[in-house]
């Protein structure tokens, strides 16, 4: 193309006197060309890469520019070709993308990248797709409260059960979570459930935990689904309403009452008895 505008600026050149303008605009043509030319296209590839994910497993999809020039962001796309992620300014020849693997995130995406020009915006061609497989996690684990009461009191001590399927082979671990996220993680080995032993310090223990366990699947420790929630219910009796109490030696008041006590004993059924009488 450059060796074909040049052909036409000299045979052009006779008309130089006559159309100095269009002279002009043909010496502008090899730059005008050279300008357009498409950046090289980007690789992706996974972190950690396997064929396929379970669900809830972390993905990083990483987008590798081949360019020398300083990059001015990366976009990704699904595989409708809509542009889920933007992250500009960017000076990294290379951008991540972390997912979680769930079945919505199971598909095609590709990516680009783009220069900065003059204050103008100069797009690489797209990545080839990359396919991210999502196979489900194992069944969720039951978990149970021993005992069982509706509300538990600050001294108390709860048994988590998490009882596992019969289909989970060679567990792991188990992880209890709270509202708050991750609890405690136990190793364990050869056994079909675990108990945690819960110490209700006060209020502060109250909330929803949940349970799940990690099995070696495909070479690598996998969790399962978390088991349901389950509420613990913590609370603290106080005595309300009692502004004032006063001791004395034969009576106490209470908020201005006066209760006199009484040195009668009588036997009822075998058992002493001490009555309390108002004034």
């Amino acid at each position: 193309m450059i060796v074909y505008c040049l052909a036409i600026l000299l045979t052009s050149s006779l008309l130089s006197s006559q159309c100095p303008s269009l002279t002009a605009f043909l010496q502008l043509l090899p730059l005008a060309v050279s300008s357009v030319d498409p950046l090289p296209a980007p690789t992706l590839s996974t972190d950690p890469s396997y064929d396929f994910y379970y669900e809830g497993e972390p993905v990083a999809i990483i987008c590798l520019s081949p360019a020398k020039r300083k990059i001015g962001g990366f976009r990704f796309f699904n595989q409708s070709g809509e542009q889920i992620n933007l992250q500009a300014p960017f000076s990294l020849p290379n951008a991540w993308l972390q997912l979680t693997a769930t079945k919505a995130s199971a598909g095609q995406y590709t990516c680009m990248y783009f220069v900065e020009d003059s204050g103008q915006e100069i797009p690489s061609s797209r990545s080839l797709p990359l396919s991210v497989k999502v196979q489900a996690a194992p069944v969720a684990p039951a978990l149970s409260l021993h005992p069982q009461q509706q509300v538990y009191r600050s001294g108390n001590h709860i048994k988590l059960l998490c009882s596992f399927p019969s289909s989970a082979d060679d567990v792991r671990e188990v992880q209890y979570y709270a509202d708050f996220g991750l609890a405690v993680s136990i190793p364990v080995s050869n056994v079909k459930n675990y108990s945690y032993d819960l110490s209700i310090r006060g209020e502060e223990d109250s909330g929803s935990y949940s349970c799940a366990y990690f099995v070696i699947k495909s070479n690598r420790p996998v969790r399962s689904e978390r088991s349901h929630w389950i509420n613990v219910n913590v609370t603290s009796y106080k005595i309300s309403g009692i502004r004032e109490i006063i001791v004395g030696g034969l009576f106490f008041t209470i908020n201005g009452l006066i209760f006199f006590f009484s040195h009668r004993l009588m036997k009822r059924r075998g058992k002493y008895f001490t009555f309390i009488r108002p004034r």
